[in-house]
């Protein structure tokens, strides 16, 4: 989809504008809601409101300039070899931005120079590095629904091209939506805004949520464009038989990225399922409570799970790193086939070491080889690759007496393409740009014709080269230079004070304040051969690079295994380095109830507090009917602490990583569910009492046996009666239907009384002591409940 637009045919010239002006005018009217970053020679200019809104985002000055009619326009501008960082500041901001830039050669252009929109960038579409400089993931996210509840989802990274889809009750499939924080979200145009921000429960406008017509939520027309996409002619063989309205959401992605000129899409290779069988289902509520990604007071990374067990060195690491924690495994097999792995890295240390030097040196293959897919990879970006596969084969090569499952498979399943290096390097030179037309792309050797086009003005530029010294002394001035721009071409500059010493045969060019610029007709006519031949130059590089780009194409499959194997395998490192440093200890792990920790610990609060410092506590629900345990104490004792690092424990354990503990029993868990603390969500129209009771019957209608149950003060939004009721029905109720392993803390001394009903039920406290005049708290967990004291007489 093309929208070039000629000055001629975008109507009657207005009062007062210029021809530019009305070239600018006629793509705006196509995209009022969007930036212009309209190309102008070596920069990106935005005009009028555009200039206005983009400046202080971009933190740049706003100037001006004037039209026909002496009116000044609102002018802003970036150059554009560094515009990148300027559009992801834009799209941090919420802001779409729409490319226009220059399809014809200014020098030949017959009047106005001919613009085009190339490409359109929104949140969820634009492959420009973030600000802070974190592999972020880039989610792209559509959403439909049917009249019967059920909704399908579409979740595209189009930087790595990792594609899945799911379709379910529409609460369920909202709940994923907040899980996964999508960039952007997409919705047919016929269903309203509000609804859709009401039931995602959007905050802030942290989600950039943008109507698409609803014709593009089409099931036919997905499934043929998906089956093109993918080469297939049933989309069954990826999990998605009968899901209609999964298709049909990631049709509605593919239309939308097409609608936003991005063409080629040769990285996504398939789309999957999101798997509940294998993988654990995390809700927004247990994401954010046991603080996973973000610290809930900064809503920043630091002083989350992710920020302290974090230690791969590559940006794919990272992201797969977040994957585990939100999609922990719930198979035995695939959790000891990691561990497996961490295993042999913490007990071979010099491996370990050999492993990490190189991940250190590992540019982000995944993408890199979604910049290859959308044809948006540059030389330097080519060379990365390069780069990456020959580490790669480094780290082949360490791993290949490893003795875990884990490490094996890397080995036998990471691909030698020594020939991919050997075509890159041959191809490029040893630095390459960042653009491919302005020359000094291709090694010399690698092709006769653009070496034939160099050796013919090698002489010419000798001459150049040398023209200065050799003036300097026919002339005797000494300040007399040799300078070159675009406007001018070459030129032979020489002071004011030495403009009367220059010789017969300079030809005045230019006068400036201070200088005088002089050609020479031998000067000219090596400008002129060199001029001529390196536009052949550039030209001929610029179709060697896509020869190159294009045999790259070929072999993208072998380029994804690749990352995807060493995103592993950085994952892997960083958690054995975690285990080694933090003295974490490798989780046993059973198809059953149990639930054992000796000396456990909270893995951040841990990592905050003086080595040594922080108290451990044991956890146990072992083959008793003891399957509820009541926590009391007095508040800031550590009860929430406690929850959280049981919770925390066991989602490390089944992401595969070594874990805080002294000795780690863990029986598989299916979900981890928390209630803590006390929040609102008056967006929703929600009081805190309210979300409480959402958030817990959420717990009781979807907990298992086989689950994890974190309550924490349960009741504490409503008077104290009514609350006692409420966390005693709690109890009773998964007591009597969920024998769900259960902590439930709690100020109300009252349920401690339930041990003597229900034999599911145990009492445990938190341990104080009264030194003098003061309660010192202890930290310690113990069985029993606490002891309440009469009130004093009188």
């Amino acid at each position: 989809m093309t929208s070039r637009t000629d000055p001629k045919s975008a109507g009657t010239k207005p009062p007062g504008m210029t021809p530019l002006m009305r070239q600018f005018h006629a793509f705006k009217a196509q995209h009022p809601d969007k930036i212009l970053f309209f190309r102008m020679g070596d920069f990106y200019e935005m005009f009028g409101d555009d200039a206005i809104k983009a400046a202080p985002i971009l933190g740049i000055a706003l100037t001006s300039r004037s039209g026909d009619d002496e009116d000044r326009i609102p002018l802003a501008g970036v150059p554009h070899h560094s515009a990148e960082k300027y559009l992801a500041r834009l799209l941090e901001a919420g802001e779409k931005v729409v490319i226009v830039e220059q399809v014809e050669d200014p020098k030949t252009a017959r009047g106005l120079v001919k613009r085009d929109v190339v490409e359109i960038l929104t949140p969820g579409t634009a492959t420009v590095e973030s600000t802070d400089g974190h592999a972020h993931p880039l989610c792209l996210v559509a959403i439909c629904e049917n009249d019967k509840g059920r909704m399908g989802l579409a979740a595209l990274d189009l930087s790595t091209g990792a594609f899945q889809v799911d379709e379910g009750d529409a609460t369920v499939m909202a709940e994923r939506v907040r899980v996964l924080e999508p960039s952007e979200i997409i919705y047919p145009s016929d269903r309203s805004r509000e609804e859709f921000v009401q039931r995602l429960g959007l905050a802030n406008g942290a989600t950039s949520l943008n109507d698409f017509g609803e014709w593009n939520f089409d099931f036919r027309t997905a499934e043929r464009e998906l089956n093109d996409q993918f080469g297939t002619a049933t989309l069954d063989g990826f999990g998605v038989g009968g899901c209609r309205l999964a298709i049909t959401a990631a049709g509605a992605v593919f239309r939308y990225l097409r609608e936003n000129h991005r063409q080629q899409l040769s990285h996504i290779t398939r789309l999957a399922r999101f798997d509940d069988a294998e993988y654990m289902t995390l809700d927004y509520t247990t994401v954010r409570n046991l603080e996973l990604l973000k610290n809930v007071a900064t809503n920043t990374e630091q002083h989350s799970l992710f920020s302290v067990v974090n230690k791969c060195h590559t940006g794919s690491g990272e992201r797969r790193l977040q994957q585990a924690l939100l999609r922990p495994f719930k198979k035995k097999e695939k959790i000891e086939l990691r561990l497996s792995g961490v295993d042999e890295l913490v007990r071979h240390r010099d491996l370990a070491a050999a492993v990490r030097q190189q991940t250190q040196l590992l540019p982000d293959l995944e993408r890199l080889t979604g910049r290859l897919g959308i044809n948006k990879l540059n030389p330097r970006q080519a060379a990365a690759i390069a780069t990456s596969l020959e580490i790669a084969a480094k780290l082949r090569e360490a791993l290949k007496d490893g003795g875990s499952r884990s490490l094996s498979r890397i080995y036998d399943t990471l691909p030698d393409r020594n020939d991919i290096v050997r075509t890159v390097r041959a191809a490029l030179v040893d630095e390459p740009p960042l653009v491919t037309n302005k020359g000094d792309v291709i090694r010399r050797g690698f092709s006769e014709k653009l070496d034939a086009l160099n050796d013919s003005i090698r002489e010419a530029r000798a001459y150049i080269a040398s023209l200065q010294n050799k003036e300097r002394q026919r002339t005797g001035i000494p300040t007399l230079k040799v300078g070159f721009n675009k406007v001018f071409g070459y030129y032979i500059e020489i002071t004011r004070a030495h403009s009367k010493s220059a010789p017969n045969d300079y030809i005045r060019k230019q006068t400036l304040v201070n200088a005088e610029r002089y050609i020479t007709p031998e000067l000219k006519e090596k400008e002129e051969l060199i001029l001529a031949a390196e536009e052949k130059i550039f030209r001929c590089e610029e179709e060697l690079y896509a020869e190159l780009v294009s045999f790259l194409n070929d072999n993208i499959h072998d380029l994804i295994l690749t990352a995807n194997l060493l995103a592993e395998l950085d994952l892997v490192a960083g958690l054995a380095e975690l285990a080694a440093t933090r003295g974490y200890c490798r989780p046993e792990i059973f198809e059953d109830n149990r639930l054992l920790l000796a000396g456990g610990r909270h893995p951040v609060i841990e990592s905050v507090l003086p080595a040594g410092s922080f108290v451990a506590n044991d956890t146990t629900f072992d083959d008793s009917p003891e399957r509820i345990h009541i926590l009391t104490g007095p508040n800031m004792s550590g009860k929430s602490t406690y929850l959280r690092q049981v919770g925390l424990i066991v989602l490390l354990a089944q992401i595969g990583s070594f874990v805080p503990a002294d000795k780690a029993e863990i029986g598989l868990v299916d979900r981890v569910f928390t209630r803590v603390g006390a929040l609102d969500n008056l967006a929703r129209g929600q009081s805190t009492f309210l979300v409480e009771m959402v958030e817990t019957a959420n717990i009781l209608h979807n907990a298992t046996e086989r689950s994890l149950v974190l309550l924490d003060e349960v009741g504490r939004g409503t008077s104290t009666f009514d609350g006692l009721s409420v966390a005693w029905a709690v109890v009773e109720f998964i007591a009597e239907r969920k024998a769900a392993r259960t902590i439930f803390a709690t100020h109300y001394h009252e349920l401690t009384g339930m041990a003597e009903v229900f034999n599911s039920v145990k009492n445990f406290q938190v341990a104080v002591k009264k030194w003098e005049d003061r309660v010192v708290f202890l930290h310690q967990i113990v069985p029993g409940p606490v002891r309440q004291h009469p009130p004093p007489a009188g």
